[in-house]
């Protein structure tokens, strides 16, 4: 669970995301994985997987830490506020080698008492 500061929400689940990123880009699988609340990807042979592109027969694809890349042409890094004020859910566009590939890592942020509850809803193309 992550607390956000009103009117800052964006800024603070970005670098959260960011945050986890930077251990996918490491391919620590398992503490990606462990720093959601919830994830529909239960293991790192389906996040493999989905590195893959669903693919078995394909290599693993390498994702950049976002700390180290410099502005990638057209980031995409959508915020989407649910209807009924229960939260937001966010689509990331990730990177591979500066540049951005067909991956779009899609992550939910649902309120909780002063907080949110962080659920990493996929990792698919887009």
């Amino acid at each position: 669970m992550i607390c956000a500061e009103k009117g800052k929400e964006q800024d603070c689940f970005i670098d959260f995301v960011e945050k986890a990123l930077r251990m996918l880009a490491k391919e620590k699988y398992s503490d990606f994985l462990a720093a959601f609340d919830k994830s529909r990807i239960l293991t790192e042979q389906e996040l493999i997987f989905a590195l893959q592109y669903l693919d078995e027969t394909r290599p693993v694809l390498k994702i950049d830490d976002p700390a180290l890349v410099k502005s990638p042409k057209n980031q995409e890094i959508d915020l989407y506020t649910f209807n009924d004020g229960s939260g937001y859910s966010m689509d990331y566009g990730l990177t591979t080698d500066g540049e951005i590939n067909d991956l779009t890592l899609q992550v939910e942020f649902l309120k909780k008492g002063n907080g949110y509850i962080v659920s990493l809803d996929d990792l698919h193309t887009l």
